[in-house]
């Protein structure tokens, strides 16, 4: 049997390859280990298990064959390439999850007490925002917004709040696509000895590596890009402190029980093998739509990092592979135009989420950031009007056409 545990110089090899463990009936394939327990061959090795003194599975709440299979390619896709402080390959540990909203709770509730303040910024995902506002007051915590893509507001906010613990980054930010330079932020994170956290979701493993730049965690919904065909819902929650993340992380993960399935994470690993061919011609389409809204007289605005009339676009090229495959564009006629224009489409898809291989169009004042005040969200910049795109993989001219007329 060929060893899979050799350095990989490209980044699809990583993809289909990595993580991978043969199973004692030498599977091609990652089976589906539909089990919620695992036997021991005696009691003794029963007790070995649950010292930690010998390595292997208990109960499928606290680990499980197929998500530890997920979990690695992923953290070493989040990786690759990447070199620790003493010259070594970076390693970090991650833990799959039933939701994107399940990694985000798992990683604030990991590093948060009471008292405990986050710093973070304007047009957050509506379930992150969510949060900041509802759950997180209840238990005498606090989020504090500021646009950390100005610097001295954010060390003037880190300078005026010592109570903050975390900063959180979403880059690119869900849905104007707002960017902050994690670079930056993270040296003011070390600066005031703060923990930094990024959610990827957006750019994916293949476009950006937050721990490039220093972050201490990463989290990603991987019901979007990473499976790439809205087949499952998941998400993980990645750090680079292994001590934690085997010790108080992991306890947190264990006893809030919002681990992952067997299913989706085969359903997400199978995904994962494509990651990189799907982003080149989800990013190329995306850059011609682009185009094409910035130009159109029915469109008022087109947030999108590839542009240079974007006020993030530096940024986004700094930390970037390429732009993105998500935009959102706001129509001249506001609220009535946005629902005309969703009504009229014939091929794209009317649906919230994205990441998938079909073009994706959804309203966030009225979808995803329903939740959200209308004052908050004006000040955001997620106005009544407002479309968010994610751009599929079809034909770039049948994405145009459908565009075209339901403008019309």
């Amino acid at each position: 049997m060929a060893d899979k545990n050799i350095p990989m110089s490209g980044f699809s090899s990583l993809a289909i390859h990595a993580g991978h463990q043969t199973d004692s009936a030498y599977s091609h394939l990652t089976p589906i280990y539909a089990t919620s327990t695992f036997v021991y061959d005696n009691a003794e090795q029963g007790m070995r298990r649950f010292s930690g003194e010998e390595k292997g599975f208990i109960y499928s709440r606290w680990g499980n064959p197929t998500s530890a299979e997920a979990e690695n390619k992923i953290a070493a896709m989040e990786t690759f390439g990447l070199l620790n402080e003493m010259g070594e390959p970076l390693q970090v540990k991650g833990y799959l999850q039933a939701s994107g909203m399940a990694a985000i709770s798992t990683m604030l509730l990991s590093n948060l007490k009471a008292g405990d303040k986050i710093l973070s910024h304007y047009s957050l995902y509506g379930g992150t925002q969510d949060i900041m506002n509802s759950l997180l007051p209840n238990l005498n915590m606090e989020g504090i917004i500021e646009d950390l893509r100005d610097l001295n507001k954010t060390e003037e906010a880190l300078k005026k709040n010592p109570s903050i613990k975390l900063i959180y980054l979403e880059t690119p930010a869900n849905p104007t696509i707002q960017c902050v330079d994690i670079e930056e932020i993270a040296k003011l994170a070390r600066k005031y000895g703060k923990l930094i956290a990024c959610d990827n979701t957006f750019a994916t493993p293949y476009l950006q590596q937050p721990f490039r730049y220093g972050v201490d965690f990463v989290v990603h919904s991987t019901t979007k890009f990473l499976n790439g065909h809205g087949t499952s819902i998941g998400g993980i929650f990645m750090g680079r402190d292994l001590n934690f993340m085997k010790g108080r992380a992991y306890k947190i993960y264990k006893l809030i029980g919002g681990n992952s399935n067997p299913f989706d994470a085969f359903m997400l690993i199978n995904g994962m093998k494509t990651l990189e061919l799907r982003m080149e011609r989800h990013c190329h389409n995306a850059m011609e739509v682009a185009g094409f809204l910035e130009s159109h007289r029915a469109v008022a605005k087109v947030n999108y990092n590839g542009l240079a009339s974007h006020p993030d676009h530096y940024t986004a090229m700094k930390q970037m592979r390429h732009p993105g495959a998500m935009l959102s564009f706001e129509l001249k006629g506001g609220l009535q135009s946005g629902i005309n224009f969703m009504n009229r489409l014939k091929m794209c898809t009317r649906t919230v989420s994205l990441g998938t291989c079909d073009t994706l169009l959804s309203h966030p004042a009225s979808m995803t950031h329903y939740s959200v005040p209308k004052e908050q969200r004006e000040k955001y910049g997620i106005t009544d009007g407002l479309i968010r795109m994610s751009v599929g993989m079809e034909n770039i001219q049948d994405i145009l056409v459908d565009l075209d007329q339901a403008l019309q």
